[in-house]
């Protein structure tokens, strides 16, 4: 599906002179907007220059990382040759050995902190990103960090101010795969380069080339150099890869020679590379295009306020505020690039994001890649615009964040292409959906009808009476003894998108660490990209089956423990649906026990389910919240709302249904009204 949502806010935020405050939702480790920063005087024209690579900065040479929210300034005049009077920087930002999930902002000296980051990462996590950066007051530039880490900077370049220029001035091209080690060569070995030639449109005395440099299956930690072709490699980095089978990808403009750059690869991984446009040499007619016009970070995009980029859709950028801009600065061209962050964040699944040229022929190229569930990830790049803008293609469905940092002058290419279809969600009743279950979500099977308020998926339903999460189950009402959780999921030879776990209140709560840790890999070894966990009903009468203890205390631990290994950051493909909390104010939903399910429990619990998948995957409500009432599109997050007040009649349920059991080890079917679930 190719789709596209029109976006009116995109470059009116560019102009320096604009405070930008972003509309963000909670709990991302994106930068928020709490710290709307002061605005800035229209900035000169300027033109790259050469430096480096050449390190400015890294606070493991004092030992102690960079403490949450201190802001650190580092001198740049007279470091590693970046010429006097340089008005912004070309960095590389790394971030290492974070303590949390968080993000860093790298901004001008002297200015507030903007509402933006320059770099996302988890726990532990070695993260790089490219960036320009406008230099402050002392020649220095801030970094800041909401975690503790360490911080790396490296320079690559220098812009000078400049009204007009021979060399310097960027050119953007559509953006062109010129690498790819998996088709090209193979793997590296370890500890070796592989060249990358100028493209062929791109004369051979150009200074640099803004590109993306990607790794797929990674060997482990590690990490590459990007360099001019055929001088010595220096100590920096432009990508960084922490762990085996990861895809990481950078943004950086590169210094290049004659021969092109170089790319070295500590582990011998792959190589990927894409080129969005080069920087003129001095044999190049002297000229205002091509300039670059550095502003403070400014946000200009953040969906999560509304609509993300589903699967196979595009965002279009609204062409006004790109043509816009350079007028409104008192350039004398439009905008033809913007130097920005793109960022994925709440990632549905592994994917990547393509920003080109609107309504031009989407290319084979990356800007920003992610390579599992709920990540946030933001990368640099320099994206030519169209005469109707910018467009961002989503291969998976996420929340798009950009931040610009700067734009440069020149004519923009046309728009040839029509426009992409609505980008609008749609349910998707092919994705498999797992619903591993004991004896509270088995009232779901037992009553066959409320399966009718399962929908928007393709459901298969394994819930047991009497099974555990790990080790032996005990026997249930159905007369046979069934495997537990890790060994049902395992049973299954087909894959799922989704595993739902409802499971665990026979067990003993001093295994469950350990059984959650089994469970998560087990749905992970069937191909679940997403495993959504119900917390366990607090205030239940309910007696363990085989000690006949009370589980109130255990389902009290449970709850804490899941909440803590979610909050760990090691499962990011874990989400936490608080069934407990919603349930809290029902009544006539469960039986004495206050677990099992009545009838309208059952019908209740099939539609919950139902709303957090279509809710994970931004796609509209399966049904409305009460009849005659309008369907959300996206769903909203049910545990943000008020529960049903009448389950059965929303779905046209007979109150008086009976309940089915398949019973023995022959599993006949049995229907009859069971007293123990019916009260």
């Amino acid at each position: 599906m190719r789709s596209t949502r029109r976006l009116p806010v995109l470059l009116a935020a560019l102009l320096p002179s604009i405070t930008w405050v972003a509309t963000l939702g909670g709990g991302s480790a994106v930068a928020d907007s709490a710290a709307a920063g002061a605005t800035s005087t229209t900035p000169a024209t300027s033109a790259y220059r050469p430096v480096g690579p050449c390190r400015l900065l890294d606070t493991r040479d004092a030992g102690a990382p960079l403490a949450a929210g201190a802001a650190l300034s580092f001198a740049t005049a007279g470091r590693c040759g970046i010429p006097d009077g340089a008005s912004a920087l070309a960095l590389t930002v790394i971030i290492t050995e974070p303590a949390a999930a968080g993000f860093a902002v790298v901004w001008q000296t002297g200015l507030e902190r903007p509402p933006t980051s320059t770099l996302n990462f988890a726990a532990n996590e070695t993260r790089a990103n490219g960036a320009i950066v406008a230099v402050g007051a002392q020649d220095s530039i801030d970094v800041m960090v909401n975690v503790a880490a360490h911080v790396i900077v490296d320079v690559t370049g220098a812009f000078v101010p400049a009204t007009t220029s021979r060399a310097g001035r960027f050119l953007a091209m559509p953006p062109t795969r010129v690498l790819d080690t998996r088709v090209q060569g193979g793997r590296p070995a370890p500890g070796t380069s592989v060249t990358v030639p100028l493209p062929a449109t791109v004369p051979t005395d150009a200074t640099a080339l803004a590109v993306t440099i990607a790794t797929t299956d990674s060997g482990g930690a590690g990490y590459f150099t990007a360099f001019p072709a055929g001088i010595e490699r220096t100590e920096s980095s432009a990508l960084n890869t922490d762990d085996r089978n990861q895809i990481r990808s950078a943004g950086q403009i590169v210094p290049v020679s004659a021969g092109g750059f170089s790319v070295f690869s500590q582990n011998g991984d792959h190589v990927v590379v894409d080129v969005t446009g080069w920087f003129t040499g001095r044999s190049a007619a002297a000229s205002s295009v091509g300039l670059f016009v550095p502003v403070r970070p400014t946000r200009l995009i953040d969906t999560r306020g509304s609509l993300p980029v589903y699967p196979g859709g595009t965002v279009e950028i609204e062409p006004g505020s790109v043509a816009g801009a350079g007028a409104a600065l008192g350039a004398s061209s439009p905008v033809a690039a913007i130097a920005a962050n793109w960022t994925m964040t709440s990632t549905w699944a592994a994917g990547f994001l393509t920003a080109y040229p609107a309504r031009t022929d989407r290319p084979v190229a990356s800007t920003a890649n992610a390579d599992r569930r709920a990540q946030d990830v933001a990368q640099f790049g320099i994206i030519g615009a169209s005469t109707t803008g910018v467009a961002v293609y989503a291969s998976a469905g996420t929340h798009l964040v950009v931040d610009a940092t700067g734009w440069f002058t020149g004519a923009r290419v046309a728009a040839v292409a029509p426009a992409p279809a609505p980008n609008t969600p749609v349910a998707d009743v092919g994705k498999r959906v797992l619903l591993m279950g004991d004896s509270t979500l088995a009232g779901v099977r037992w009553y066959t009808n409320s399966q009718h308020a399962l929908g928007g998926s393709s459901f298969v339903l394994d819930m047991e009476s009497c099974r555990r999460l790990i080790g032996a189950s005990c026997r249930g009402r159905e007369g046979r003894v069934p495997p537990n959780a890790i060994a049902a999921i395992l049973a299954h030879a087909e894959t799922f998108d989704v595993v739902v776990v409802m499971t665990g209140y026979n067990d003993y709560w001093p295994n469950f660490g350990v059984a959650f840790d089994e469970v998560v890999s087990a749905a992970r070894q069937r191909g679940a990209k997403e495993i959504i966990w119900l917390t366990y009903r607090e205030g239940s009468t309910y007696a363990n089956p085989s000690t006949g203890t009370l589980q109130d205390a255990g389902f009290r631990t449970q709850n804490q423990i899941l909440r803590d290994k979610v909050a760990s950051g090691s499962f990011g493909d874990v989400r936490i649906a608080d069934w407990n909390t919603y349930t809290a104010a029902t009544s006539g939903w469960f039986t004495s026990d206050g677990i099992h399910f009545t009838l309208a429990g059952a019908y209740a619990a099939a539609d919950y389910i139902s709303r957090q998948i279509a809710f994970s995957h931004g796609e509209p409500c399966p049904m409305p919240w009460a009849l005659g009432g309008g369907i959300d599109v996206p769903c909203t997050n049910p545990d943000l709302h008020p529960s049903l007040a009448d389950p059965i009649g929303l779905y046209a349920g007979n109150p008086n249904d009976v309940h089915c059991y398949e019973i023995g080890l022959d599993r006949h079917v049995e229907c009859r009204v069971d007293p123990k679930l019916s009260h």
